[in-house]
């Protein structure tokens, strides 16, 4: 999830229109409310209290807040089932593919792995082919 929230952030022309449209009553914020809470009932994010007071409010309104959430939530629960492009045993295949649990240790600080020595600099390595040069 903090991965994800990483590469989650708004431009400054976003935020900017952001701020304009709560401006203008609310508009945004009441926009974002079922959107948070579809996100909150997927277990992805946790509501505030004046969320939770304006989603009420929102629903007591016709429903409004309601049938805003549940496109969202939709489109949650399709994602989850995308199947991943290359894994699995065919078409309808839904796990995702997951990484070794020792991947990140050295990507994230740029060192090489143990178990793949670092080249010299003009060094070939074998599977280059046998007219490759070997130093």
């Amino acid at each position: 999830m903090a991965a994800i929230a990483g590469r989650l952030r708004l431009t400054a022309a976003e935020s900017f229109w952001y701020v304009l449209g709560c401006i203008a009553f609310g508009g945004m914020y009441f926009a974002k409310v079922p959107a948070k809470k579809a996100l909150s009932e997927a277990g992805l994010a946790a509501m505030t209290s004046g969320e939770r007071f304006w989603y009420v409010l929102q629903c007591i309104a016709f429903g409004a807040g309601y049938f805003a959430k549940v496109p969202v939530k939709k489109a949650l629960t399709e994602m989850t089932r995308a199947p991943a492009a290359g894994y699995g045993p065919g078409p309808g295949y839904s796990a995702v593919p997951q990484l070794d649990p020792g991947y990140g240790s050295w990507a994230r600080d740029d060192r090489q792995p143990e178990s793949l020595p670092a080249a010299r600099p003009g060094q070939r390595h074998g599977r280059h082919g046998a007219g490759g040069r070997q130093d």
